[in-house]
């Protein structure tokens, strides 16, 4: 499983049923892991629609709609949909696509700084990074689209990171109890 995979099994356990978007390049691995889940693709013909249909989506149903661009200018004409969602207090998920973290092979074309343009237009926008902060990321994205004020929420997902292999997880043999840090050990009052 490769972190696309993991990022559409997390909207899968979130309820998601449809994304609105434009496929291209940058999420060919996200759009592959669509084709095989439940989830269903709703292509446009431009990203702007696509924000929209998800923002409006999330103000019918009250659950986060989600929408799809590539990186660039793609990602910039999300904006307005995120203005809309912001304003009109609609749960949305934007997902974009960005050129490669690790290894930048096409220097800097068509790449904008997505996520500082997108900060003031949405409660959260993050980068992921690695594979491993997939399914808490996904949670919080959910969980700050749609609680409190619901609006917009914004996460890159660099096409290097989506073609990563999940990382494989270790169980914990300690046997110790643990206790939050900080807090003082309680000592048991017996009876005398």
């Amino acid at each position: 499983m490769n972190s696309a995979e993991l990022l559409v099994t997390a909207m899968e356990n979130e309820g998601v049923r449809e994304i609105f978007g434009v496929p291209g390049e940058e999420n060919l691995d996200l759009v592959e892991a669509l084709r095989r889940s439940t989830i269903k693709l709703v292509v446009t013909r431009h990203e702007q629609a696509a924000a929209f249909m998800a923002a409006t989506h999330g103000r019918l149903t009250g659950r986060a709609g989600v929408c799809l661009s590539t990186l660039g200018p793609g990602a910039l004409n999300l904006v307005t949909g995120a203005a809309y969602a912001l304003l009109g207090a609609m749960p949305m998920i934007m997902i974009t696509g960005q050129k490669g973290i690790l290894s930048r092979k096409q220097a800097r074309f068509q790449i904008v700084d997505t996520v500082s343009t997108m900060t003031p237009l949405t409660k959260m926008t993050h980068q992921i990074v690695s594979p491993a902060t997939i399914p808490s990321m996904v949670r919080e994205a959910f969980r700050m689209a749609q609680q409190e004020r619901p609006g917009p929420v914004h996460l890159e997902l660099p096409e290097d990171i989506a073609g990563e292999p999940r990382p494989r997880l270790r169980r914990c043999r300690s046997t110790r109890s643990i206790r939050p840090l900080g807090l003082p050990r309680r000592s048991i009052a017996r009876p005398s």
